[in-house]
């Protein structure tokens, strides 16, 4: 009896063996499928979304810039308006740089430049009423995309005007200093050049070609 005993037990491990053995390779085979299949999923689960942003990145901004080119492009009442006060600078300009050769000839004060000076005045009233009446057709949108450039002109256009308030004091005296005069009114042509650039580059914010 003693001896059957041993040999009973090491029948049934040699039986249990190979399920034990196919328990373990099939359960780490599972394991190792497994991992097999989540690494093959990350590829495709990751570059999808990937793939959907970037085509509507590209796609909006181009058609936004479009649509608000569209929005502030000038009319043609705009445009027209436009020129009127183009051409209003022009006289001015030209009148201011006259009125300088004039006065550095030493003839301020008589009747021709007087009537020359008064030119101006109205001239720099005619570009003013001009830009504001042009400045008003501007719809809220136009202001907005032009609102830095039209800052600058009002600065310039401020200083025209003082060019001009200071000339008028001089002319008003019953002898004006011819060099005064010259200088100013040099002064002045040189800020009508200053606001024209910045008219021009006003008109192709908004579409104005020149």
């Amino acid at each position: 009896m003693k001896r059957g005993f041993p040999a009973l037990a090491a029948i049934v491990l040699l039986a249990a063996s190979p399920v034990l053995y196919a328990q373990r390779g099939g359960g780490g085979g599972g394991q190792r499928g497994g991992g097999g299949g989540m690494q093959g999923q990350r590829p495709t689960t990751m570059g999808q979304p990937r793939g959907g942003q970037q085509g509507q990145g590209q796609g909006e901004p181009q058609g936004t810039r479009d649509q608000q080119r569209q929005r502030i492009h000038a009319t043609d009442q705009q445009r027209t308006q436009y020129n009127t006060c183009a051409q209003s600078a022009d006289r001015v300009r030209t009148q201011a740089r006259d009125m300088a050769k004039a006065a550095k000839g030493g003839g301020v004060n008589n009747e021709e430049f007087r009537q020359q000076h008064a030119q101006l005045r109205n001239d720099i009233q005619t570009m003013q009423q001009e830009h504001d009446r042009f400045a008003q057709g501007l719809s809220g949108e136009q202001r907005l995309a032009a609102q830095d450039r039209i800052r600058e002109m009002d600065h310039t256009r401020d200083h025209i005007l003082a060019q001009s308030q200071q000339m008028d004091q001089e002319m008003s005296r019953a002898n004006p200093n011819a060099q005064r005069v010259a200088t100013q009114a040099r002064e002045m042509e040189k800020a009508v050049k200053e606001w024209q650039k910045q008219y021009r580059s006003l008109g192709s914010d908004i579409g104005i070609s020149q």
